[in-house]
């Protein structure tokens, strides 16, 4: 049996039902490997190990030393991020096992990359090459670096796995709901810009909510309050949620007909594929791999970062557009199916592995 591993220093429990996780997942279940993930430190109990991931092996390991004992018999090294252990990883596994095969996928947006190429060097270059899969998450960036590093670097998105089921989800059951789902709060999400486009054209859609998913910034509670005792009529409109299990949240993607993100910097978001499966309309701010997400428009609008003025005519003009809301609920769910599934991503890895 062929051997896919993930070298991962810090493994949480977040990180399982996301690309982190997913990706050795599905190689294990569909694509006859076994998979692992080592890691010097777990920060919290992995228990969706065990609802979601059928037990992989995630192993602690003691040093580097350990790490290339089991590299030796593993014919697949992938790695996440441009960081220097990473880049150490590259050299030590290919001298224990010249033969094998390394992914490394970027997790990068513009702003990392183009501060990386300024100390850039032949050192970093040289270890690039001996990967035998390199991949990011955005054609943008996927042009950039081409370009400016002459490496062989594909764009592979992230995309969805459902961990529930995978039925059709109906325009009917759906409601006037602008969704958020993540860290409320958290600065790089930038949730105020939304709060205060609603606030402007609230009057204007009515028959409209925002329900924000997720835990909340203790520093955000403090704009909530203030923004809550501002507009009291808005209190009823805009719904605090939580965070939710898997089951849950797939509820709240079916019911809403929008998702909304604000984000100053992103790398292709794992929300994005999660929102526009479940047939929710995407306006999200300009970040890395939204554009490739809604495949050039086609299943949501991008706005420039920090534009409010923008936002709300995303929004205004969405949630006016009854057909367009309609028939993206159908085509971005046949479209996710077919680009942005885990299981067909993992098939093109597999092909691209070359083993």
């Amino acid at each position: 049996m062929k051997n896919f591993t993930l070298y991962m220093p810090n493994m949480g429990n977040v990180l399982l039902t996301k690309d982190v996780g997913v990706i050795p997942f599905i190689m294990q279940k569909y694509h006859g490997y076994k998979s692992e993930i080592l890691c010097y430190s777990i920060n919290d109990e992995l228990y969706d190990n065990k609802i979601y991931l059928d037990n992989l092996e995630v192993n602690l390991i003691k040093n580097e030393e350990d790490v290339l004992q089991k590299l030796k018999n593993t014919q697949v090294l992938m790695m996440i991020g441009l960081y220097d252990y990473n880049i150490q990883m590259i050299n030590a596994y290919k001298s224990v096992n010249p033969l094998g095969k390394i992914y490394l996928k970027l997790d990068a947006n513009v702003y990392w990359m183009s501060n990386l190429n300024k100390s850039m060097n032949e050192g970093l270059l040289s270890a690039l090459r001996r990967c035998d899969l390199i991949t990011v998450e955005s054609r943008r960036l996927e042009h950039l670096l081409n370009s400016i590093w002459n490496l062989n670097i594909q764009f592979i998105p992230n995309g969805y796995y459902n961990f529930i089921n995978d039925e059709i989800i109906n325009y009917e059951d759906k409601t006037n709901t602008i969704m958020f789902a993540g860290r409320i709060g958290s600065p790089d999400k930038n949730n105020q810009l939304l709060l205060e486009a609603f606030k402007n054209i609230e009057d204007k859609i009515k028959g409209w909510n925002i329900e924000l998913v997720g835990g909340i910034e203790d520093n955000f509670l403090i704009y909530l309050k203030n923004y809550f005792t501002e507009n009291p009529h808005l209190r009823e409109r805009i719904k605090l949620t939580g965070k939710l299990e898997k089951n849950q949240l797939k509820e709240r993607f079916k019911e809403a007909k929008i998702f909304c993100l604000t984000s100053a910097s992103e790398a292709c978001a794992n929300v994005f594929s999660e929102s526009v499966s479940n047939g929710c309309y995407l306006i999200s701010t300009d970040v890395d791999g939204a554009i490739d997400i809604i495949d050039y428009g086609k299943y949501g609008r991008i706005f420039p970062v920090n534009n409010r003025t923008k936002l709300e005519e995303a929004l205004l003009d969405s949630c006016f557009n009854e057909d367009l809301l309609k028939s993206n609920c159908i085509n971005s769910q046949i479209y996710s199916q077919e680009n942005l599934s885990w299981i067909k991503i993992c098939e093109n890895l597999n092909r691209l592995f070359k083993i």
